[in-house]
């Protein structure tokens, strides 16, 4: 499976680097032109706030388009500010939509952006199927993963799914809660024997 998270953060942040040094290039040109050509005030104000909205809405836009591939959907957009945002795509993968996702002997991983518990299990979901054939991660809030979950459902996110034939599939809920008495706290980590599980079921329908 490829690395979409590093690859996804990647593209953010020099888009948002080149973006912002777009902007700044603006604003230069306008304060030189000003002083070379002298204009009216509000002139010099409409330009200066369009160059500035320009250098905020482009990466602002920039950031909607990533975290869609990453399986936002539209209330998620709503929701987050875009730091938030940021961390979600971040933290998850892009979102398979290949039209041969509903195939027997497939696993596919349910998550949900921003799901805390998803982002939580994401590195090591990620290092457990590196290399690993037929399995997709499915946005679970957009249109194929609504489709998907229709078919086979799952009690929530994270989980994985094997395919299986006759319609049939299993299911498996890949995060567990481990509760620290001494400190207090809960941590989430990955099912390690889930996931094993949803590979053995897929090795035989080989």
């Amino acid at each position: 499976m490829k690395n979409s998270c590093v690859r996804g953060g990647r593209t953010l942040i020099y888009t948002l680097i080149c973006t912002a040094l777009t902007g700044l290039i603006s604003l230069t040109g306008i304060f030189y032109r000003n002083k070379k050509k002298p204009q009216s005030k509000s002139k010099r104000v409409n330009k200066i706030f369009a160059a500035a909205s320009t250098a905020v809405f482009i990466p602002y836009m920039t950031t909607a388009v990533l975290a869609c591939m990453h399986g936002a959907d539209p209330e998620s957009l709503q929701r987050f500010g875009i730091l938030r945002t940021v961390q979600a795509i971040q933290k998850s993968p892009i979102a398979d939509k290949s039209s041969s996702l509903d195939q027997q002997g497939n696993i596919l991983i349910y998550y949900r952006f921003g799901c805390g518990d998803c982002e939580a299990v994401y590195d090591s979901l990620k290092e457990a199927t590196a290399g690993k054939a037929d399995i997709y991660w499915v946005a679970s809030r957009q249109s194929v993963g609504q489709e998907l979950l229709q078919k086979y459902a799952v009690p929530e996110v994270p989980a994985g799914v094997v395919i299986l034939g006759d319609g049939m599939y299993v299911s498996h809920v890949l995060s567990n809660s481990v509760y620290d008495q001494l400190n207090g706290t809960e941590d989430v980590q990955m099912d390690t024997y889930a996931l094993e599980r949803l590979l053995e079921l897929q090795e035989r329908e080989k």
